[in-house]
């Protein structure tokens, strides 16, 4: 709190700080009571990115589900409910809309939170969902400015490199920011672009300039980076020389990161400290910091005074709408790819073969299983990693042993999770695995259409949030009500 009473511009809230609506709404509203002028932001995309339902995932279905239903309008609504929830929980800017295009399928940090792969869908649906945003009182932040859709490597573990042409880059992934002049903040990404310049475009020179033409002025809503502790600027050249190149770069604010295995209070004070050395070294001009730090305290003000301006619903109310439209949603965006697949109504095992699958299992089981109980439906996820389906990999004896017939150990129909099988080689290999022991499996997949596996029970979910489970569940079920397969539902374990 002492940042904050020393005149700390914004914060941003994460999952740690949001177990859940209610609490995240007390919390900001101390915020906000310990200093008014404090802007408050979150990282509230939907989809699989969401820090207020972080526990229970978001009831807004990923931007690639509405992409493929393509109803801006319906896009509109949602961005309006979304942005009543952070009404009602007292925050200002929300870092949405993501305005990647997806055009790499094995892309491991985008995929499904782009609306999609071509820059005019992408255009039309970031904007419709940013005016319902904006509709609601809050502000709104573009990301990850040049674009992060043409890599297939996540910044938050390594730097990405895009080797496209400048011109091939205009076309396929500048197209969009042309909507950023009605937006309020542009989050520049930790992308390297050789075409365009030197270094990653959070703290390169050559960004700004680039932002300037992509929106055919002079850009006068904020720039904001990316959190400075991914490890694509945290190896090179350190969070703290970011912190000083982002403010050489044209950055008004800087995102330090998630606390989440660090110290929030040490970041600050050595991003601080480092910002005051390069000020004494005369690296960054102290008049021209004095400036631009009242030109952003203004642009917050703007943003602060929408927010009052506009009523915010009672919580339960705006959950309850959200969680109406995200169902809405969800049912017309699932399809089955060849309309074979179907639940037999008896206990389901869900082998989740996503990457990192298994070290998130312990804390709680995925989606498809929650919406798959809350239909009756006995459904279970076995105690064993789902990396140890392929007998290729070495056996891990730090964890429990693979039973020895995988197509024997497991009861009932087998639905499997994807997200990357055509890109990542532990889920290729458990993928083919298992459907050479059990070929009867529905794969449900998570990710882009174009990185599915070619399997003929296939359910496209485009996401793997819960609305768009229970709208996968449901296809299944009316799969089977059509097969007329007899019922033979089990009921769920207590």
């Amino acid at each position: 709190m002492d940042a904050v009473d020393a005149g700390l511009a914004a914060v941003v809230l994460f999952a740690e700080n949001t177990p859940d609506p209610a609490t995240a709404a007390r919390f900001a509203r101390a915020l906000h009571d310990r200093r008014e002028d404090l802007l408050l932001a979150i990282d509230e995309e939907g989809g699989d990115v969401t820090r207020l339902q972080a526990r229970t995932g978001s009831s807004v279905p990923s931007a690639w589900a509405l992409g493929e239903i393509d109803d801006p309008e319906l896009t509109r609504r949602l961005g309006r409910a979304l942005g009543d929830l952070l009404a009602a929980c007292d925050l200002d800017l929300d870092l949405a809309p993501v305005l990647d295009v997806s055009t790499d399928p094995a892309n491991p940090v985008i995929g499904t939170r782009a609306f999609g792969a071509e820059p005019d869908l992408v255009a039309a649906h970031a904007r419709a969902f940013a005016t319902g945003l904006i509709d609601a009182g809050i502000g709104t932040c573009a990301k990850h400015f040049p674009g992060h859709g043409a890599t297939s490597v996540d910044s938050h573990t390594a730097l990405p490199r895009i080797d496209l042409t400048a011109a091939e880059l205009a076309r396929d992934h500048l197209a969009p920011w042309r909507i950023a002049p009605w937006l309020d903040a542009v989050m520049t990404a930790h992308v390297l672009v050789p075409a365009l310049g030197a270094g990653p475009a959070s703290i390169s020179p050559w960004s700004r300039p680039l932002l300037e033409e992509a929106v055919g002025g002079v850009f006068r809503g904020l720039v904001i980076t990316d959190a400075l502790n991914m490890a694509a600027v945290a190896a090179d050249p350190g969070p703290e020389e970011a912190a000083v190149r982002a403010l050489e770069a044209g950055a008004d604010l800087l995102c330090l990161g998630s606390p989440r295995g660090g110290d929030a209070e040490g970041m600050l004070r050595r991003a601080h400290d480092a910002i005051r050395s390069a000020r004494e070294a005369s690296r960054l001009d102290a008049e021209e910091l004095r400036r631009r730090a009242a030109s952003t305290r203004e642009r917050i003000r703007s943003l602060r005074t929408r927010r009052r301006f506009v009523p915010a619903p009672p919580l339960e109310a705006a959950l309850d709408r959200l969680d109406r439209l995200g169902a809405e949603a969800a049912a017309r965006a699932v399809r089955s790819r060849h309309g074979h697949a179907r639940l037999d109504l008896g206990p389901v095992t869900v082998m989740d073969l996503r990457h990192g699958a298994h070290r998130a299992a312990s804390s709680r089981p995925p989606q498809l299983v929650t919406a798959l109980r809350e239909r009756g439906i006995r459904a279970d996820v076995p105690d064993w990693p789902a990396r140890l389906l392929d007998p290729i990999l070495p056996a891990d004896p730090a964890l429990p042993a693979l039973p020895a017939d995988p197509a024997l150990a497991v009861p009932g129909q087998v639905l499997a999770l994807t997200r990357l099988p055509r890109a990542d080689a532990e889920e290729a290999r458990a993928l083919a695995a298992l459907l050479a022991a059990r070929p009867a499996t529905i794969v449900v997949h998570t990710g882009v259409p174009a990185a599915a596996p070619d399997h003929r029970l296939l359910v496209l979910a485009h996401g793997g949030g819960l609305p768009l489970m229970r709208a996968a569940v449901d296809l299944l079920l009316r799969g089977a009500e059509e097969g007329r397969i007899a019922p033979s539902v089990t009921p769920t374990a207590p």
